[in-house]
């Protein structure tokens, strides 16, 4: 009985051989070179970060990307912590109004002053009460980031949330900061099971800021989410349903998220036959935990209960675009995301359009945060924008204003970015008490050039966010191969805030 088993497997194998080549002709001399040619094509594959070769070719030819069979989906992250990017386009507020920055020493070596930071002096955080550590990184007390955040999370989530600044000038106005390290953050592993990128634009970097260049893989590109229709079309299987209708279309789609580089070797060796045989069986085993994964139900955040008690206002643009990129990120279908959130460039000589914007994407955060803690997942939110601002020192005493210092024209001097990393086990632990602060800022209330590799260098803050993802994961001496190189030498520790955490 296996003998003939193994026959009606071989000619099985050779029947479907045969009929990949007559289908083949209909793909209309688009030959599927890549990942993001498969996608195109309503293909997905299991492993995000892997250039595929040509599936059809391959099943003509005696060379394919090694099958794993029976591995299943499992966790698709292959690092474990999924990332999302905030990119408030147009130069926000970081530094001194929102997240505390001081000096040589930390967070809490407090500037003379933080008036061209927007804080008049009764609202120093030298005063007692105008600081706050309820996300572990040292926020102003008011910061309208901040109390966007608690008004969208629970306390219980906010006690498995830390975080770190950076102090680093960067360009104002301008697409050009080389802030997003989208395509390193997918080589250091996080990678989905649908695509390794999303972002809310057509850029490389799938939001405002630009990627650095060297990090850039050609033969990939952020997927575009913005609406929960977004979504779904990752799963339309398109012109392969038409070619060979739901059954062995589900077949090939299992085929092709099965495969894995880790085996070249030994499938290569085995003859043609052969290879299709164990095509055919990862389309048999465990074919429907595939459909299960991918099902329409299982992407819509519409439909995800979880989701829809956290973003509460679905029709509203930036709610949508955010909930729909953080499901696919938390659940495992995209590994990085970026979102772009317009109209940060708020110098308006008033303080209320800051404070309005700010808010915005701290509730936007908050949700984020709830929503990973709803689905027991840890997430990385690092918040990006291109330069900063400075204020006019005119009091803004609306009800909006809150007595704060206007915004009166961009200052990439004062430009910061931050990350916070909420940890389902519990708070991640630091690795020098009390740091959460890297480079510094001058006592003139700019950012200090010299004090880090960081401070003028946007590259090398890419790389410094790099490590500390990776240091996440205990693998931070693999930067050097992950980004290039590694400019911080045996001074890394220095860049790194937190303790291996998973």
């Amino acid at each position: 009985m296996s003998n003939e088993n193994e026959q009606n497997k071989r000619l099985q194998a050779l029947k479907i051989q045969e009929e990949f080549k007559a289908k083949q002709k209909q793909l209309e001399g688009h030959k599927l070179v890549n990942r993001r040619d498969f996608l195109s094509h309503g293909m997905m594959a299991g492993f995000g970060a892997v250039m595929l070769p040509t599936l059809l070719s391959s099943l003509t030819m005696n060379s394919a990307m090694a099958v794993e069979c029976g591995s299943g989906m499992g966790n698709a992250l292959t690092n474990g912590i999924p990332i999302l990017i905030f990119d408030l386009a147009g130069g926000s507020n970081i530094a001194g109004s929102n997240v505390m920055v001081g000096m040589a020493g930390g967070q809490m070596d407090y500037l003379p002053s933080y008036k061209t930071l927007g804080l008049p002096d009764t609202m120093s955080p030298k005063i007692s009460g105008q600081t706050s550590n309820d996300l572990g990184l040292q926020f102003h007390t008011d910061s309208a980031i901040l109390r966007g955040i608690q008004s969208t999370s629970t306390a219980p989530t906010r006690a498995k949330v830390d975080g770190a600044v950076f102090c680093t000038a960067s360009n104002d106005d301008t697409s050009n900061n080389p802030h997003n390290p989208i395509y390193w953050l997918t080589q250091a592993g996080a990678v989905g099971d649908l695509s390794a990128m999303a972002g809310t634009q057509g850029s490389d970097s799938g939001g405002n800021s630009a990627i650095p260049v060297a990090s850039l893989i050609p033969t990939m590109k952020p997927v575009i989410i913005n609406t929960p229709k977004d979504a779904l079309n990752l799963v339309n299987i398109g012109k392969l349903g038409t070619l060979f209708g739901p059954d062995k279309s589900t077949k090939v789609l299992k085929a092709i998220e099965n495969m894995s580089a880790t085996k070249i070797a030994q499938f290569n060796r085995r003859s043609l036959p052969d290879q299709l045989k164990d095509l055919i069986n990862c389309g048999y085993i465990k074919s429907q935990d595939a459909l299960n994964r991918f099902l329409p139900s299982a992407i819509d955040p519409t439909l995800d209960t979880q989701v829809t008690s956290t973003f509460n206002n679905l029709t509203d643009a930036d709610q949508r675009k955010t909930a729909t990129i953080t499901k696919l990120i938390l659940d495992g279908h995209i590994g990085v995301g970026t979102i772009t959130l317009g109209g940060f460039d708020y110098h308006s000589d008033n303080r209320s359009d800051g404070e309005t914007k700010d808010f915005k994407v701290g509730d936007l955060i908050g949700r984020v945060l709830e929503l990973a803690a709803k689905k027991q997942k840890d997430i990385f939110i690092y918040i990006i924008t291109d330069g900063g601002v400075s204020s006019n020192g005119k009091i803004d005493d609306t009800a909006a204003g809150r007595g704060k210092l206007g915004w009166g024209g961009d200052s990439g001097q004062r430009g910061s970015t931050f990350f916070l990393y909420y940890r389902q086990a519990g708070k991640a632990t630091l690795r020098v008490p009390g740091k959460r602060q890297v480079g510094a800022f001058k006592s003139n209330e700019n950012v200090d050039l010299t004090a880090s590799l960081i401070s003028n260098n946007v590259t090398n803050l890419a790389k410094a966010v790099v490590g500390n993802y990776l240091a996440l994961s205990g693998k931070e001496t693999t930067l050097e191969t992950v980004v290039g190189d590694n400019p911080f030498g045996n001074n890394l520790n220095d860049y790194i805030i937190f303790n291996k955490s998973v």
